[in-house]
């Protein structure tokens, strides 16, 4: 696969500048059309020459058809440009350097989401970063959703798996999706940041304000309406203006009446802007990629499917009453919108054929008759990010299918970390049986990289995507982190408060899992109680430990306490024993991260001091 998809970003590339040099030629021999035929025009109402009038309409027909030539080669560009990042991307996560991905998940992210900053889910480094294909906001805050556990949703892994496995084998299908709909974040951007400067900062011009949200509801209100004196100016303009030509080229007005003519059709379309910008809000909001999202929609109805979830969104896109045309349809509408981008076509348009009322009545006919069609098409593809981002790990790394079994018991064979280098990545193995586990080890020698590995991975099978193993046998489970503590200083609460708190939320859950509808708790706890002196963090540790353990859970905690080591649960089973150590080649301190059975016996402390200096 490596080698095919870069070959595809270089032809990509390729054409993309080949592109470029053309769309520079049209950009300058329209503008030339565009002079030509406005000098043309002046002259033949001067002299009124019909023969040069009818040749300066020419033009402009022929400067508008090089517009839209000039548009359709730009919509191109910026799809292989698209293309080629979404390639590039895919290449980026095989070779590590992912982390410099825009979208990293940190605004769903909060301070009391412990596992999802604990296990690296969100925020910058996180998975959400490593796998996200989705850029529509409802398809990032579905996946932030799924991925950070706001919801355990066990009776569904296997219809996910099922969908998500058959999106990991269409890799085609996978890339096209992500670049149409990548297409519509870069349309919105660029148009948000287009209408900023055309239209004026007036007090009643709250465009810029709608599209970023502030008050979608008032301003659909506003634009269920078409007001009946919108009608007759829709006419009154093109018609006046019509009729002063004629008169003009009779020979009963002069030139200059043209230009009054226009003047007035210019004042009596550009005079009710807030009112045009109430009206065609919803084309602001979704037109500049519904061209986009209605290939989106073609790419799902053209492609059938095995899966159940697939299929069931298939069907929605297909069976739902005229969803692909009403999206085609605003797509048009935008399309004809995006002329009057131009400033020197939109005033032309607007002066001549009072353009703004006819784009507004259209806009109008389509809320009306289309509703909250967005709503259902946002949904799809919103879903098909998430399933989709989540098909992406098993594009990039070697994955298996998760097994979830009734034994409560990790049976784990060769796993490893989805976040880290695959050149230096090191597997290892989980049979954890015992309700409680201390791993001892080395400072950095992995002990907080293991249990991360093996919660990641229960993430991932808990949301129906591969997971980076050999073998993975896992129960149903909750899962509680306590791991990278923070202190709250206007709360007034230390770090070892902090963590306390975190332990105390962790066994009450415990105590409860016996009951209907709960399941076991997996409690992994990094370096207990670091935040107090060795004295009370040996004899805290070892009462929450067996309080812990007593509840319905497995626990899974690391130490530099050797102390610890000799810990037994409350029915006097002893607590099993695994370690992390360094060795030492040719003077210089090295891991192997592998896992060992038994208890640490080897400390590097002070080698770790004197490698910085300090000792």
């Amino acid at each position: 696969m490596d080698e095919k998809i870069i070959e595809s970003k270089k032809t990509l590339e390729k054409r993309s500048l080949e592109l470029d040099k053309v769309s520079s030629k049209i950009a300058l021999l329209r503008l030339a059309v565009f002079l030509a035929a406005m000098i043309i025009l002046y002259l033949g109402f001067k002299g009124h020459n019909l023969g040069l009038i009818i040749l300066a309409v020419l033009l402009i027909a022929g400067f508008v058809l090089l517009v839209r030539y000039h548009g359709s080669i730009d919509e191109e560009v910026l799809d292989l440009k698209t293309k080629s990042g979404v390639i590039n991307r895919y290449i980026q996560r095989r070779s590590g350097e992912w982390k410099s991905f825009k979208e990293d998940g940190s605004e769903f992210l909060s301070a009391e989401d412990h596992l999802s900053r604990d296990l690296d889910l969100l925020g910058k480094g996180s998975l959400f970063q490593f796998i996200s294909i989705a850029h529509t906001p409802g398809g990032k805050k579905r996946l932030a959703d799924t991925i950070s556990l706001k919801e355990y949703r066990f009776d569904d892994i296997a219809d996910r798996y099922e969908s998500i496995n058959e999106l990991a084998s269409r890799a085609d299908f996978l890339i096209d999706f992500e670049s149409l709909s990548e297409r519509i974040l870069e349309k919105k951007e660029k148009d948000e940041k287009r209408i900023s400067l055309f239209e004026s900062d007036d007090e009643n011009n709250e465009l810029p304000q709608e599209l970023a949200g502030a008050d979608k509801k008032s301003t659909k209100k506003q634009g269920d309406s078409f007001p009946g004196w919108m009608y007759l100016a829709m006419l009154f303009v093109p018609a006046f203006n019509i009729i002063t030509i004629i008169l003009v080229l009779m020979g009963k007005f002069g030139a200059g009446k043209v230009l009054i003519a226009y003047i007035a059709g210019l004042i009596l379309t550009w005079g009710p802007i807030a009112i045009h910008n109430a009206i065609i809000a919803p084309l602001r909001e979704y037109g500049s990629g519904a061209g986009d999202y209605y290939k989106i929609l073609k790419l799902i109805a053209d492609n059938s499917f095995d899966s159940k979830l697939l299929n069931s969104i298939h069907d929605r896109t297909v069976s739902k009453d005229g969803l692909l045309e009403a999206i085609k349809s605003l797509g048009t509408i935008n399309a004809c919108d995006n002329i009057a981008f131009n400033p020197l076509v939109h005033m032309v348009l607007s002066g001549f054929f009072g353009w703004d009322y006819f784009i507004s009545f259209a806009v109008y006919r389509w809320t009306k008759k289309n509703g909250d069609v967005f709503e259902e098409c946002i949904d799809i593809v919103s879903g098909i990010e998430e399933l989709g981002s989540l098909a992406v790990l098993s594009l990039v790394r070697d994955t298996v299918k998760p097994e979830i079994i009734q034994e409560n018991a990790l049976d784990i064979k060769s796993v490893y970390h989805p976040l880290l280098n695959m050149n230096t990545v090191v597997s290892n193995d989980a049979d954890i049986r015992d309700r409680l586990t201390i791993i001892t080890g080395s400072n950095m020698s992995g002990k907080t990289t293991y249990m991360r590995t093996i919660a990641i991975n229960m993430v991932l099978a808990y949301v129906g995507a591969g997971v980076c193993a050999k073998n993975f046998n896992v129960p149903r489970m909750r899962l509680f982190t306590s791991m990278r503590i923070m202190d709250d200083v206007s709360g007034g609460i230390s770090t070892f408060y902090a963590e306390i708190l975190r332990i105390k939320e962790m066994a009450e859950y415990a105590k409860h899992s016996n009951e209907e509808g709960s399941v076991p708790a997996l409690c992994l706890i990094d370096e207990i109680f670091k935040g107090t002196n060795s004295a009370d963090r040996i004899v805290g540790a070892t009462e929450a430990l067996k309080k812990l353990s007593s509840g319905n859970a497995i626990v899974m905690v690391t130490t530099h306490d050797f102390e610890l080591c000799e810990l037994t649960t409350s029915d006097g089973t002893p607590a099993a024993n695994y370690h992390f150590e360094e060795y030492y080649e040719n003077g210089e301190l090295k891991f192997d991260y592998t896992l060992k059975q038994g208890r640490c016996t080897t400390r590097n402390a002070m080698a770790l001091l004197e490698m910085a200096g300090l000792v």
